[in-house]
C-alpha cells in the first residue's frame, strides 16, 4: 500500500514504517505543520510543534505502537503550533499494522492529519483531565 498516491489538499498524509525506518510526509503534512515542504519527517520535529499542553497527551499516543495491546485505530486531536506562532487544531486518524501472526508486533502507522475549526467535546473533556494529572 503506497500512501503516497493518496494525496489530496488539506489533509496531511503519514507512513511510517518500523522495519525499514522509512518516515513519510506529504507536502500537505509538512503544510500543516508550516514546515518547508523539502523537510525530512521526523518524529523531534513534530514533537516540538505539537502545542505544550497537549505535548504530554501526544507523547502517550505516539509510543501505543512499541505497547503491547496498541490498539488497531486510533483517533485524536491536538493543537499544533507553526513556525509563526499560530496555533491549529487538527484531527488524527492513525492505523497500526501489525506482523503476520505476531498480535502485538506493530511494523507500520499510516494515517492523516486535517485542521479542524475546534476540538469535539470528548477531546476538551480529555484535555482537562491530561491537565489535571
Amino acid at each position: 500500500m503506497d500512501v503516497r498516491r493518496w494525496t489530496t489538499d488539506g489533509i496531511g498524509l503519514f507512513d511510517i514504517n518500523f522495519d525499514t525506518g522509512e518516515r513519510y510526509w506529504s507536502c500537505e503534512m509538512r503544510q500543516i505543520l508550516g514546515i518547508p515542504r523539502d523537510t525530512p519527517a521526523d518524529f523531534h520535529l513534530l514533537l516540538q510543534h505539537v502545542h505544550p499542553v497537549d505535548r504530554r497527551a501526544f507523547g502517550v499516543i505516539a509510543m501505543e505502537p512499541f505497547r503491547p495491546y496498541c490498539p488497531e485505530h486510533k483517533t485524536s486531536e491536538f493543537r499544533i503550533v507553526q513556525a509563526d506562532g499560530s496555533v491549529h487544531w487538527v484531527h488524527l486518524e492513525r492505523v497500526a499494522i501489525f506482523r503476520a501472526n505476531a498480535a502485538h508486533d506493530v511494523v507500520r502507522v499510516l494515517g492523516f492529519v486535517v485542521e479542524i475549526s475546534e476540538p469535539t467535546e470528548h477531546q476538551r473533556a480529555w484535555q482537562w483531565v491530561d491537565i489535571a494529572a
